[in-house]
């Protein structure tokens, strides 16, 4: 990881198997994600223009802001069932 990057990471539950984690540190501002959200779940953090979950309730686990974001800023987490 480089120095100059602080990892602020956001994590929202997605049903009983999946994780969203949003590490905005690695982001760079560049709004895809933002642009291609379905949902309107994320948005620009208001001084530095990293984004940051702002409806993270609203999240289906589609995937677009994990499959998009060149800086690798999203991560969606399987988990396994509890009793699976």
């Amino acid at each position: 990881m480089v120095a100059s990057r602080e990892a602020v990471t956001q994590e929202i539950q997605i049903g009983p198997t999946r994780r969203l984690v949003v590490t905005s540190g690695w982001c760079k501002s560049c709004g895809i994600c933002m642009e291609i959200c379905p949902q309107d779940v994320l948005e620009a953090e208001k001084v530095t223009g990293k984004v940051i979950l702002a409806a993270g309730e609203a999240c289906t686990g589609c995937g677009l802001c994990e499959l998009f974001c060149p800086d690798y800023v999203f991560t969606i987490q399987e988990e396994e069932a509890v009793g699976a």
